[in-house]
């Protein structure tokens, strides 16, 4: 069965986001001049897509996905035990595709960090039982 990314994302620095297709106002966003690097995540369904920007202070961040084909009350209160101790930054919330339910979180940390070899060996403890429990780093655009 097929493994869905509900969304793509990846970290850019603010000075060069002026040179982007779409011309955002960031002038409204608070602390920026504390944080040079924003979290863009894109979710895309059918003929819209939605994009969410985060301000980060870090130029990596890490995207946990969890794909099961039931989710139980179980699930939710481990994956929030664990996850209770990181900053999240973004949720996709629970969504069901072709009868596989999954949910996307990204968290403020990166793989060098202490704290995220902590979150690995917690969720190896609890990967039986989800079909799958991915870890990836987010980090800055490469230039095209």
């Amino acid at each position: 069965m097929k493994v869905y990314n509900l969304t793509k994302a990846h970290v850019q620095r603010i000075r060069d986001l002026s040179g982007g297709i779409l011309k955002l106002s960031l002038l409204d966003m608070k602390n920026l001049e504390d944080n040079p690097y924003l979290l863009i995540i894109q979710s895309i369904i059918e003929n819209s897509m939605k994009v969410s920007i985060y301000p980060l202070k870090k130029d990596k961040i890490i995207k946990v996905t969890f794909s099961a084909f039931k989710f139980s009350n179980e699930m939710f209160a481990r994956i929030s035990e664990i996850l209770q101790n990181c900053q999240l930054i973004h949720t996709s919330g629970v969504i069901i595709i072709e009868n596989q339910l999954y949910y996307e979180c990204y968290l403020n940390l990166n793989l060098d960090e202490a704290k995220a070899i902590g979150l690995k060996a917690s969720l190896n403890k609890i990967k039986k039982i989800f079909k799958q429990i991915k870890i990836e780093e987010i980090g800055l655009k490469k230039h095209e």
